[in-house]
């Protein structure tokens, strides 16, 4: 017998205590007696239409998800939905999401305003008021790659955007670009482009390629030092561009092909091809014979042979002002100075650096024949002795020499004294047909590579 007393326990509660209730839905108290079949008044499901059957056994009843923007909706009960309304009621798990289609705008900025009553309808547009030119004014002050996403928003835009003022100065430096998008560049009519240490992926040479190429010949200024650019790409691009002035191809891999292209450049003015690798007799010879207007030029650390700085010294263009042959090594000797200096009178810097054959028979020389030298560099010439170094004191218009590597400092301090109207070692490096000196690393040749200071 059990105490009335005592707690009873939990299988002994009764069947309408067994109950379950679910604290987020309503309290539905359900007779035990009764079926267990819900009506609609139970739920408190109140028709969506006045026009709605009677017959509630054909009524779906849609349950509330919960978890929408509105918190207090998912309270309410589920509503039931006509015959004509159950298409809106699908899984969740069915749902898919798309992105919106991109649609090409073939309209202009006014016919898109006039599309849209929503947009025009109270609106004034004064941009589209202005003329291209004042528009092309405000361009200039944009940085290139707004100006790309300008060109998209209508006809007018792109044909403003594509005027070849705005695209004289491009800098692509430390980037990675296609030859596709290089194409594109040169057709808006580049005329200062610099591709310092950049990345270049060949997608095919189509498209602007291939197109008139008027554009390509604004190009003038071109700085490819350090690039990956290949040999193919080279070949495309100095078989475009055939009106260069100025160019660097500082640590690239060429070979005679690309020397006789770039070689027809009959303007060319200034050449780096320092430490560039796959320079032949065959590929010298094509642009001493097709540059005839070059006045620097830089062939330093180049590799080139004993017969090859021989044909140098006959075949140099006697426009020559400034000249590179640092790092010849034993390949260089008294013999080459002397016919080099004989072709070139006019030289006003010239590097023989590293030319451990020369002796002071190549001072006498160089102070014979040159008298408008205004910078010589001789460091790690370890043939030559103090006293050729002296004799150099005595030139009207020497102001600058490098000896570095040479003597030792009680020596130079000594050196210093005696020579007052020259100054030693004071650049390290040379500076001979190179874009870039210094710190400065948004000019090429002293002419600006962006137009603004974005």
């Amino acid at each position: 017998m059990v105490n009335s007393g005592t707690k009873r326990p939990r299988h002994f509660r009764s069947e309408k205590e067994n109950v379950p209730r679910d604290r987020n839905r309503a309290n539905i108290r359900i007779h035990p007696k009764k079926p267990y079949k819900m009506t609609l008044e139970d739920l408190g499901c109140v028709l969506i239409s006045d026009d709605s059957s009677s017959d509630t056994e054909n009524l779906e009843i849609t349950p509330c998800v919960s978890g929408g923007a509105d918190e207090s909706l998912c309270l309410k009960a589920p509503r039931v939905l006509l015959d004509s309304q159950r298409d809106n009621t699908q899984p969740l798990t069915q749902t898919v999401i798309r992105a919106p289609k991109r649609e090409i705008c073939s309209h202009g900025y006014e016919e898109v305003l006039a599309m849209r009553p929503e947009i025009s309808n109270g609106y004034t547009d004064n941009f589209s008021r202005l003329s291209d030119e004042m528009i092309l004014r405000i361009y200039h002050w944009l940085p290139k790659f707004t100006l790309a996403k300008c060109a998209r928003v209508c006809h007018r835009w792109n044909r403003v955007v594509g005027d070849k003022s705005l695209w004289k100065r491009i800098d692509l430096a430390n980037r990675r670009i296609t030859s596709s998008c290089l194409g594109l560049v040169l057709y808006r009519g580049a005329n200062v482009l610099r591709l310092t240490k950049t990345e270049m992926i060949e997608d095919g040479f189509d498209g602007y390629w291939k197109r008139d190429k008027t554009g390509f010949q604004c190009l003038q200024y071109l700085d490819l030092s350090l690039s990956s650019a290949s040999i193919e790409l080279m070949g495309h691009l100095f078989t475009s561009c055939q009106n260069l002035r100025k160019l660097s191809l500082e640590l690239c891999t060429i070979d005679d092909d690309v020397a006789h292209l770039f070689g027809q450049n009959e303007n060319l003015q200034v050449l780096n091809l320092s430490m560039c690798s796959g320079l032949t007799m065959s590929g010298l010879a094509a642009i001493l014979n097709g540059c005839r207007r070059l006045t620097s030029l830089n062939l330093s650390w180049t590799g080139l042979r004993r017969q090859s700085l021989a044909y140098l010294s006959l075949a140099l263009p006697p426009s020559v002002r400034k000249l590179n042959l640092s790092g010849c090594r034993e390949n260089i000797t008294d013999e080459e100075v002397l016919q080099l200096v004989k072709t070139c009178p006019g030289l006003m810097e010239l590097d023989l650096s590293d030319s451990t054959v020369i002796t002071g028979l190549s001072i006498t020389y160089i102070m014979s024949h040159l008298d408008n030298l205004q910078y010589l560099a001789l460091s790690r010439c370890y043939r030559l002795s103090v006293h050729n170094i002296r004799e150099l004191a005595q030139h009207t218009s020497l102001t600058e020499v490098e000896v570095f590597g040479m003597f030792r400092d009680g020596t130079m301090e000594q050196l210093k004294q005696e020579m007052v109207n020259v100054e030693l070692n004071r650049y390290p490096f040379s500076s001979v047909a190179r874009p870039t000196t210094g710190i400065r690393m948004t000019s090429l040749w002293g002419l600006r590579v962006r137009d603004n200071a974005v």
